[in-house]
């Protein structure tokens, strides 16, 4: 696996280009962060994604404990979010989820891409998945 790491924050999130699937992978350890971490790991991913003209967005929370924190959830809810995403080269999304180890809820899961769908229309396509021939054969479409 070909990666370069993007933007780092120790405990929080890993953001690298990968080379073999073409993507830009966000790998949270913990989506919760009481400051700005998240929206500065974000805003480096998409800064990324459209310097390098990136087409697909691998999101990887199965090791991830803890959720986003409610002033998290408000910001990637909102209009500043989806519109950096709608802005963006982005054409796929890929959402690894929460594992059996976390803590977290998955209840949101199901209705994952569907959402992401109505969020940043047609021109995006979504998939929830874990299995990387399955996320391959996605972003090679």
């Amino acid at each position: 696996m070909t990666q370069r790491c993007i933007y780092s924050q120790d405990g929080l999130v890993d953001v690298f280009w990968r080379e073999d699937i073409g993507a830009i992978h966000v790998k949270w350890h913990s989506e919760y962060d009481p400051n700005d971490g998240v929206q500065m790991a974000v805003r480096a991913a998409v800064a990324f994604v459209n310097e390098n003209n990136v087409k697909n967005w691998l999101v990887d929370i199965s090791d991830s404990d803890d959720a986003l924190s409610d002033k998290d959830y408000e910001w990637v809810s909102g209009d500043e979010f989806r519109n950096l995403i709608r802005q963006s080269t982005l054409q796929r999304f890929v959402m690894i989820p929460p594992g059996p180890k976390t803590r977290q809820d998955t209840s949101w899961i199901a209705d994952w891409e569907k959402n992401t769908l109505q969020n940043f229309g047609e021109s995006v396509a979504a998939k929830v998945s874990s299995d990387m021939d399955e996320i391959r054969a996605f972003f090679d479409t």
